[in-house]
């Protein structure tokens, strides 16, 4: 869903947070953080000073709060598959006796790390994707 004709956003006037313009603004120009980012990606990440790195790789509302955050933020299809993805981790996580432990981190970094490029694959790209992880992969 990558709309590569589209640069140069303009953020100011999107009525968007100064974090959410930071990271949109990353994102447009370096690309998204996926499993294997682009070389520009993962020099221009190591250059942000430490409290930048934490505001792009992650999400502290996504982390507390999961799929209901998603869904504040207008993104119901993915608060769904998330929902049902993460009910699945559980069930996993419940049928082999694993850690409940193990469980709740799983479940906070999965939403921490997706809600990012989510939100700007959703805003920007206009993506009505239910694919969760759209952004990573």
């Amino acid at each position: 869903m990558d709309n590569s004709t589209e640069k140069n956003f303009n953020f100011d006037n999107w009525g968007l947070s100064k974090v959410w313009q930071f990271r949109f603004e990353f994102f447009e120009e370096n690309g998204l953080p996926k499993l294997k980012p682009t070389a520009q990606y993962k020099e221009n990440f190591k250059k942000l000073p430490f409290w930048s790195r934490v505001k792009i790789g992650g999400n502290l509302w996504s982390f507390f709060f999961g799929p209901l955050y998603f869904l504040c933020l207008g993104m119901w299809r993915k608060a769904i598959s998330l929902l049902i993805f993460l009910v699945l981790i559980d069930m996993i996580f419940f049928i082999f006796n694993l850690p409940d432990r193990g469980i709740m981190v799983i479940n906070a970094l999965l939403c921490a790390q997706s809600a990012n490029p989510a939100y700007y694959l959703h805003r920007v790209k206009k993506s009505k994707s239910f694919n969760i992880f759209e952004g990573l992969i």
